[in-house]
Parts: structure tokens; sequence; C-alpha cells
């Protein structure tokens, strides 16, 4: 008699089993994506490189008083110098981050780490550099049209993204 009880909970315990598994399966894609999606999120942390470490400031900059600019200021700002057109048409830009003479410094811990060069609000250049050495500048031929304005965005690591424009 106790061996056909123990048959019949088993029976009974499969049951619930299998119905337990038939709403598991009866949750939409979707939701199943949905908690595995949150389930990896999770637990994989986001490893920043030590370069991406020492990028700390991403406010949007420009000189405060154009008349009296300081000299953090000019070191930031991107200068703008337009040349000439190429055989092809395209606009020599020439971009240096610094101006009046006072160049952004170029060491291990503080950088130019990139530019960016928009026209009439369209991204065409976007240049990364390395830190230490390398110098936040640029030599770029450009589609360029009258009344176009180009806007720079140069970004120390430290003291956040400068921008400037210029009309062509």
């Amino acid at each position: 008699m106790e061996r056909r009880e123990a048959f019949k909970k088993m029976g009974l315990m499969g049951l619930i089993g299998i119905s337990g598994m038939a709403l598991v399966s009866c949750a939409s894609k979707e939701e199943k994506i949905e908690k595995v999606s949150s389930i990896k999120a999770s637990t994989i942390p986001k490893v920043k490189s030590e370069r991406e470490l020492l990028i700390t400031n991403r406010e949007l900059k420009t000189i405060a008083d154009p008349a009296n600019p300081t000299k953090a200021e000019l070191k930031h700002t991107p200068e703008i110098i337009i040349g000439e057109k190429n055989e092809r048409g395209n606009t020599l830009v020439k971009i240096t981050v610094g101006k009046d003479g006072i160049i952004h410094p170029a060491t291990e811990n503080h950088w130019i780490d990139f530019i960016k060069v928009y026209v009439n609000d369209r991204l065409v250049v976007e240049s990364e550099f390395a830190n230490g050495g390398i110098r936040g500048y640029g030599h770029y031929y450009i589609e360029l049209n009258k009344g176009d304005v180009v806007i720079v965005e140069a970004a120390c690591n430290i003291h956040g993204i400068w921008e400037n424009s210029i009309e062509v």
C-alpha cells in the first residue's frame, strides 16, 4: 500500500512539474530575453581602459568673454583656419587646439583626446588621439560652400569640450 501511495505522489509531482514547465514556456520570447538580458547586464561590469579613466570632464565650454579670453581658454579653444580649395574643389581646414601661440600640452595625463568638425551641424570629421605625445592638430580637406558654418569641438581629457566656429 505504501508503494502505491509513493507512486501516486511521484505522479502528482510529475504533473506539477510539467504544468510549471508549460507555464514558463508560455512566457513570450521578449519576456525571456528581457530576463536573461537584465541578468547579463547586472553581472558583467564594464571595465574602463586606463585611457578612459583619465577622461574626467565632458562639459561643453566656450570662451566666457570673447573680448578678454583667459590663457586657459586660449589654450583649449580650437583655432580654425580656412585655406585654399584643392583640385577637387575641397577646402583645406586647419585645426590647432590653442590660440594666439598658446598651444595645449600633450602628456600622458593631459591631452586633447578628440577633434570633431561639423559643417552646418553635420559631423564630417572625427579624429581621436592617444594620450601622450600627440598634439591636438589636424588638416582636413572638406567640401565647403560660401555661407557654410564650420564648428569644431576639441576635447581636453581634464578641462572639457571646447568649441569654436567660423562662417565660410
